[in-house]
């Protein structure tokens, strides 16, 4: 897949944070056979930030990559223009600048741990750092249902537009992929929603002062994994998208299948 192509480089970018998810959700087991991490604060905040800064790096990526799909459709001559080496560097670092903005400083003391006295996700931060990062996480999301609105309501006027032609011009074929593009990245951030958006709500909760409550706490640690689960969507729904890739699975499956035969 070549990354000269903008969206490419984000799609890469995404892949990773979802790679590393997968890994530091697996790192949990640790702490089920060695409980005295939990202990140790460095150790506890790890436990939970790993995951977590995966996370605001994944929303990041496809709130840019939201925005990269409205320029695509509604400047699509300034976006070819846009479209630089330079500029794609800036907007793959810029996930994880802002992950680690959000994830180092509980490493720093802004934490509870020394009055929770207990690895528990809800006691141990601070109701100002369940407010901030509830809010960026949410911000991000709606900033990108925004923007998908606006590709939409420019699909409409494209298709009003184009409905009594015959053929498009060249322009609009290129138009054509970026709304294919932009359904991708709608269908994508709705799975995100549905993924993360409860457990958000929870961090809101903790937020204003629901840190004992036990349900809660029961919710969160399954809502957690539905979250997670997100990460695990992502890649079947964008390799899905891209033919090269359903054609190679396409080849993969029936030469396993004639081998079997043969067998």
């Amino acid at each position: 897949m070549s990354l000269k192509d903008s969206s490419n480089v984000f799609i890469l970018n995404l892949a990773i944070a979802d790679f590393f998810t997968g890994i530091s959700t697996g790192i949990q087991i640790l702490y089920m056979f060695y409980r005295h991490l939990d202990k140790n604060a460095v150790t506890c905040l790890l436990r939970y930030q790993g995951v977590g800064s995966m996370t605001i790096a994944s929303q990041v990526t496809v709130f840019l990559l939201s925005i990269d799909r409205y320029i695509a459709v509604c400047f699509p001559e300034c976006y070819k223009g846009m479209t630089s080496k330079k500029l794609s560097i800036i907007f793959v670092t810029l996930p994880w600048l802002v992950s680690m903005s959000l994830s180092v400083p509980p490493f720093f003391g802004w934490n509870n741990f020394d009055i929770a006295h207990t690895c528990s996700y809800s006691l141990l931060f601070t109701p100002d750092y369940f407010w901030t990062i509830a809010i960026t996480v949410c911000s991000l999301n709606l900033f990108s249902f925004i923007a998908h609105f606006l590709i939409f309501n420019e699909i409409r006027k494209f298709h009003k537009r184009t409905s009594p032609l015959i053929a498009l011009a060249i322009k609009d074929k290129i138009f054509k992929r970026g709304i294919r593009g932009s359904k991708v990245m709608l269908f994508i951030t709705i799975v995100f929603t549905i993924c993360w958006i409860p457990s958000m709500s929870l961090s809101f909760a903790y937020a204003n002062g629901y840190t004992k409550d036990s349900n809660l706490n029961e919710a969160s640690f399954w809502l957690a994994f539905l979250g997670i689960l997100n990460s695990v969507l992502n890649p079947v729904i964008y390799a899905w998208y891209k033919n090269d890739f359903r054609k190679a699975c396409h080849k993969a499956c029936s030469c396993c299948y004639e081998q079997h035969q043969t067998d």
